[in-house]
């Protein structure tokens, strides 16, 4: 028999390879070049799994009325039209925390999730430091290239406020 993990199995998961991953990014173990690269690999890797599973696993169940919590927890921030030069200096200047994103308003769990299940795989980044481990997203919704800042931190306490129910993926 399949066993599916729960959103707050997910959660538990996303946190320690966010863990894992900042404490190789900050070099906290004095790994060599190669195998700080290798773990980071490998968390960012893990990371999107978990994140693309939470995404539609949620999503799905808030839409059929299976997630009694309120998805409009903040977890980030959305500026929902942006040039490409404005992604490139948010790419290379983003620090932490998320609500100093230039023109951004507050961005809530459930739209987290969409941004997250839409975002284009070959523009993203991160800001990570002993304290926060952000990642930038971009897409594109009727034209309009859009750019988030998703707090991991943020969105696993977020999750862990709804019922832990086994992901629907």
């Amino acid at each position: 028999m399949w066993q599916r993990r729960t959103f707050h199995e997910c959660a538990d998961e996303l946190e320690i390879i966010s863990t894992d991953f900042r404490s190789a990014y900050l070099n906290k173990l004095g790994f060599n070049e190669s195998r700080r690269t290798q773990i980071m690999t490998d968390c960012s890797r893990r990371g999107v799994e978990v994140l693309r599973v939470l995404a539609l696993s949620v999503r799905s169940d808030e839409d059929f009325g299976l997630t009694s919590a309120n998805l409009r927890q903040h977890v980030g921030a959305h500026r929902p039209k942006s040039t490409s030069s404005e992604i490139n200096f948010a790419m290379k200047s983003y620090r932490a925390p998320y609500n100093t994103l230039k023109d951004s308003r507050p961005l809530a769990l459930r739209e987290a999730l969409n941004k997250i299940a839409h975002a284009n795989p070959t523009q993203t980044g991160f800001f990570a430091n002993e304290d926060n481990h952000d990642i930038l997203l971009t897409g594109e919704k009727n034209g309009d290239i859009w750019i988030v800042v998703i707090s991991l931190p943020a969105l696993c306490r977020a999750i862990k406020v709804l019922p832990d129910i086994q992901t629907s993926c």
